[in-house]
């Protein structure tokens, strides 16, 4: 089970010297960088499966960790991978010149598996948030809102809001919030399912909400649950 958000690591590329004779540089440089790329697949393949499985136990310990993972600790560790690619570059591939076009993939795939990294993380939060929503619903926190579609955050929402919002984040999707209340809802706030019955729309930046739908005496209405960083994990 990965214990780091590193994918890479300096050490794969440690055989490369500027003083490997020029008729084997090229093919050594070669099997080095081979090695280390399929190296960051595994490691993100094994991250993958750590992700998926913390979003299959419905355990809430593990939303505020992985949105960590996602926001900080993988966009670190790109960059750390990144400036160790190019110490490597400054004292190797500059002394041998021929080895230079072998570097640029690796730093397109550290790029891309951090990223993909973090997406695994953002669908396992997402996961997890709708279980929560599930197996904990709020009730009402204040009277209904809304004169068009009805409305009301859930006793339990502005907990998990701190959680995983900034204060201008919360500042703005308050404001979003209000226009949940029209009739028809606005396309912009793009109301779209989520599995359990449950529903999602645009929080303000890359955020969104998670509503679930209840009635009262007065017909139907969406409880505000949960609202959090969207991280494009329908591009998973």
């Amino acid at each position: 089970m990965p214990t780091t958000h590193r994918l890479f690591a300096e050490a794969w590329l440690a055989d490369l010297s500027a003083d490997t004779p020029r008729d084997r540089a090229l093919d050594a440089a070669r099997s080095g960088i081979d090695a280390a790329l399929a190296r960051i697949d595994a490691a993100l393949a094994g991250w993958r499966a750590h992700a998926e499985a913390l979003g299959a136990t419905g355990d809430p310990a593990h939303i505020a960790p992985l949105l960590r993972a996602e926001t900080d600790g993988f966009p670190q560790a790109a960059g750390a991978a990144d400036g160790a690619v190019h110490d490597v570059m400054r004292r190797v591939a500059f002394k041998r010149r021929e080895l230079m076009p072998l570097f640029p993939p690796l730093l397109d795939r550290i790029r891309v598996a951090h990223g993909e990294a973090a997406l695994h993380c953002g669908a396992a939060r997402w996961r997890l948030m709708a279980a929560r929503t599930l197996a904990d619903p709020g009730g009402p926190s204040s009277p209904v809102q809304g004169y068009g579609t009805r409305y009301v955050k859930s006793d339990r929402f502005d907990a998990r809001a701190l959680q995983s919002l900034s204060a201008a984040d919360r500042v703005r999707a308050d404001r979003a919030l209000k226009r949940l209340g029209e009739s028809p809802i606005p396309e912009e706030l793009d109301l779209r399912p989520l599995d359990g019955g449950l529903w999602t729309i645009k929080a303000g930046g890359r955020n969104r909400f998670i509503l679930r739908t209840a009635s009262d005496r007065r017909g139907a209405l969406y409880v505000v649950e949960d609202a959090g960083l969207w991280s494009g994990t329908e591009e998973l």
